[in-house]
């Protein structure tokens, strides 16, 4: 779950330097280049929510000895399911502000604060709803490497 959580810090650092408006070149040079990088810790994820073995390495968090991470099964259940929910907006809001810049320019304003403030709610800040959870390794180290594609990633995960 750190890793997991390490990429939605990543993603959340990362959108917080997006431009406001994409008016300008300048500004939609560095829309272009935040997007691909979000969209490079979505494939992260991906990987690692996607692996056949994540959902059961999941239920480790039933007997976990953290003080505060301690999910019953169907907790278990809903994390998983929310996180594979989050993959499909995380696509799906990509998607949308890459049309937006190319073709909508004027609405990017109303868009890009979305994402930020969806992961927080769920996943992050002090007050998010499984911030404890983000503690609890489910990967070793060799399985990171065999799931993980981004060697800049997995460099960062061998740090954590």
């Amino acid at each position: 779950m750190k890793h997991i959580g390490w990429c939605l810090d990543q993603i959340q650092i990362v959108m917080a330097t997006m431009p406001k408006t994409v008016l300008s070149r300048q500004n939609t040079a560095k829309a272009k280049v935040i997007l691909s990088e979000v969209q490079k810790y979505t494939n992260t994820l991906e990987q690692l929510i996607q692996n056949p073995n994540f959902k059961s390495s999941l239920h480790q968090l039933e007997n976990s000895s953290i003080e505060g991470v301690k999910l019953q099964a169907h907790e278990v259940e809903r994390l998983f399911d929310d996180l594979k929910h989050l993959l499909l907006v995380l696509d799906l809001y990509l998607q949308q502000l890459w049309q937006i810049l190319i073709a909508h320019p004027e609405q990017w304003g109303q868009k890009a604060d979305q994402l930020v403030l969806m992961i927080d709610q769920k996943f992050g800040g002090e007050m998010g709803e499984l911030r404890q959870e983000f503690k609890v390794a489910l990967y070793q180290l060799e399985e990171l490497r065999k799931i993980v594609t981004s060697k800049e990633h997995l460099a960062e995960f061998l740090k954590l």
